[in-house]
């Protein structure tokens, strides 16, 4: 793949003011530190959403369609568990994953007995 100079005139040259290929700042930008939010905005509305209806499921005391929405918000918890804890956070999510699956199957087969 052939690599076309940029249309801006200021980005065809680095800091110092060398010229730059299209190949060096893609490598520059992948090396670089992405700034990503943990939630997008239809993740968070979706979170909201679970969580009302939680707590509406809780007032009127319908079991598998909470334990529904309690999988589905474990299920999101990965994104702050890979940020917050570390070197553990990998294994943290792995295993919220695994539970929420688990959860929201066992829920599913309770809301069909």
């Amino acid at each position: 793949m052939r690599y076309r100079w940029f249309v801006d005139e200021e980005r065809q040259t680095d800091e110092f003011g060398m010229p730059v290929s299209r190949a060096e700042r893609d490598e520059r930008d992948r090396t670089l530190p992405s700034r990503s939010e943990l939630y997008q905005r239809r993740e968070m509305l979706a979170i909201v959403a679970a969580f009302f209806i939680l707590l509406y499921e809780w007032i009127t005391d319908d079991s598998p369609v909470a334990y529904i929405c309690v999988a589905f918000l474990t299920f999101e918890l990965r994104p702050l568990a890979k940020q917050f804890l570390g070197e553990r956070g990998q294994t943290v999510s792995n295993a919220l994953a695994g539970f929420s699956v688990a959860m929201f199957l066992a829920a599913v087969v309770w809301a069909f007995l």
